[in-house]
This record gives C-alpha cells, structure tokens and sequence, in this order.
C-alpha cells in the first residue's frame, strides 16, 4: 500500500521534470526566432553586413523582445499550465522585467567578446550571446519565472475535479498501487474537509 502523501511528492516531482522539459523547449523556439532576427539584422543571415552591423547589441534586444513575446504566451499556455499567476496581469509585467534583467547576461557576454576582446565576427556574436548567454539566462529566468510570475499551482482537484479523480491519477503513477486517502490527507489537497468541488482547470 502507497500512501498519498508519497504519491503526491513523486507527481510534483515529475511535473517539474515536465516543466523542465517544456521550458527548455519553449525557450529553443525563442532563442531559434531570435537567432534568426539577430543574424539578419547584424550580418545579412550571413551573407555579409546587415543594416545594424555596427549595432549588434540594440539589434540584440529587438530580436530577443520578439522572442520574449513568443515564449510568454507559450509558457503560460504550456510550459507551466499547471501555475497560474497572482498579477492582475497575468503576470506579463513581471516577465518582461525578469527578461529584461535576465538579458543582460548574454549582453553582457557579447559585450566582452565585442569590446574587450574584439571579436566581430559572426561565430563569436553567436558563441557569446546566443550559446553562452543564452544558456545563462535561461537557467535564471526558469526558476525566476516559476517563483515570480507563475508562482501559485493549481490545486489538483482543479485539475482532476475531485479527491477521487486524484486518488485515481495518483493509482495510475503510481503503476496501479492502491492509494490511501485519510481526512487528513483529503485537507491538504483540498484545502477543507468537505467534499472537493468539481471545478476544473481552464
């Protein structure tokens, strides 16, 4: 016999590994339409000088902001559709300000190989901020945007709509073991004694 309390910690900790996993491939379709922006702006997609050659970190951030927006929409659709967010706004003014923060990594990062040690070419601008920094910043803004912006989860009977749906999905985790729900056990997902309401996640 599995109690629920065990079974709840390996379901939290396999959604996290979901969220993992769907955040890093979010911010992959984000870096890959910001990689593109940014190329075509500052060397012509590789074909020579592009019309902000000179200006490879303004050009930086215009593509980064479109990607910004992509990935903010697809990680409140998908990667943590399991959090919702407390802002009246969705959270959408904390997330442009964690990326904004966050951006500076790679800037920064383009500025050395830049600046400091004066490489321009079109493999150094990459290898610096849109693999080096890039990596950076994605470490820092999953766990910002998952404290910050999507910070409260959803209770799982707004998921599975009631304690016995969940006692039920917590059984199939667990690989068909039988799952133990005391009053004690019914509060903590819950929130009361009562009968759970039948209220789903939208």
């Amino acid at each position: 016999m599995v109690f629920g309390g065990q079974l709840l910690g390996r379901l939290r900790r396999t959604r996290l590994f979901g969220e993992v996993v769907r955040f890093m491939m979010v911010g992959g379709i984000a870096t890959a339409v910001a990689f593109v922006l940014f190329n075509g702006l500052v060397h012509g997609f590789f074909m020579g000088a592009g019309p902000m050659n000179g200006q490879p970190i303004p050009a930086y951030i215009i593509a980064n902001t479109v990607g910004m927006l992509i990935s903010y929409d697809l990680s409140r659709r998908w990667t943590f559709r399991h959090r919702v967010s407390d802002h009246a706004d969705g959270g959408f003014t904390a997330y442009v300000m964690i990326n904004a923060v966050t951006m500076l990594l790679p800037v920064g990062c383009l500025y050395v190989t830049r600046s400091v040690i004066g490489w321009d070419s079109a493999i150094a601008d990459n290898l610096s901020a849109n693999v080096v920094g890039v990596l950076l910043g994605q470490i820092a803004r999953f766990f910002l945007f998952r404290k910050f912006v999507f910070g409260r989860p959803i209770r799982y009977t707004q998921v599975y709509g009631s304690v016995e749906e969940e006692a039920a999905a917590l059984k199939a985790a667990a690989g068909g073991a039988t799952v133990l729900m005391t009053p004690e056990r019914r509060e903590s997902v819950t929130g009361s004694t009562e009968p759970a309401t039948r209220d789903r996640a939208g």
